[in-house]
């Protein structure tokens, strides 16, 4: 299997950043990845792209829940949260230490999760006319 990493400088990178993305077979080290620049791709193409690349996984330091679906629904496995140096997240992965989420959202709250912005159990506010 490939796997892909979005990376900027040596870091993992969000998703759409202008990132390079890193490919490279799963006993591959990191230094024998080819690069292929993402500048310009639709995030809702990423999907698409990776899989004329042949990537079964992709790594990345973020991306949306659009974009997840639409990566996911060409059949190829994300973790979404591989955080730090590149050669530090690909023996991470590699040892077993980062796995694919189950389902979406694959961060706590603090992150944007269920519940963020939600603290005690406060209640929505309703839209009344004019009126918050």
């Amino acid at each position: 299997m490939k796997v892909g990493l979005a990376t900027s400088q040596g870091r993992m990178a969000p998703c759409f950043a202008g990132v390079a993305l890193r490919i490279l077979e799963e006993d591959a080290d990191l230094g024998d990845a080819t690069v292929d620049s993402t500048q310009g791709w639709h995030p809702l193409l990423w999907g698409r792209e990776l899989m004329r690349r042949d990537v079964g996984l992709l790594l990345c330091a973020g991306l949306d829940q659009g974009t997840w679906a639409a990566v996911q629904g060409h059949g190829i496995q994300v973790i979404p949260n591989a955080m730090g140096q590149a050669d530090q997240v690909w023996a991470a992965w590699r040892s077993g230490a980062l796995s694919v989420p189950p389902m979406w959202p694959a961060y706590p709250p603090a992150f944007g999760g269920p519940g963020a912005g939600r603290r005690g159990g406060g209640r929505r506010r309703r839209f009344h006319g004019g009126r918050w």
